[in-house]
């Protein structure tokens, strides 16, 4: 039976560890863009889940705006991932999120922006 459950488990393990990585990449670029571009210690981001017309109006608002495109269920699992790894609280609408809700209605990146720089 342990046989027969080990592909799973591996399976399981196999995505979390993608999960892992993902979120992992994604709050280096955080970290390098704030560097960068002189973030203040009490500025922090902001993560949204975006369609490909609300990403393209961000970048259009914001600058430096931090997107990856993914697929619904890890989409929805990397958003958890980075609030939580930036100490962010999930709310209740976060909690409730689905795969489901996420291509329903169509959001495809993980966005991260500061509100506290827009466009010039």
């Amino acid at each position: 039976m342990s046989h027969q459950q080990s592909p799973v488990s591996g399976r399981v393990n196999t995505q979390q560890h993608s999960t892992a990585g993902t979120a992992d990449l994604f709050l280096f670029d955080l970290k390098n863009e704030a560097s960068e571009h002189g973030f203040k210690a009490d500025e922090s981001w902001t993560l949204q889940l975006s369609t490909d017309e609300e990403i393209a109006g961000l970048k259009r608002q914001y600058y430096p705006v931090i997107s990856s495109r993914l697929k619904p269920a890890a989409l929805l699992e990397v958003f958890q991932v980075v609030k939580q790894r930036l100490q962010q609280t999930l709310s209740s609408s976060d909690l409730a999120l689905t795969e489901n809700d996420i291509a329903r209605n169509e959001k495809k990146h993980l966005a991260a922006f500061s509100s506290k720089h827009n466009r010039k």
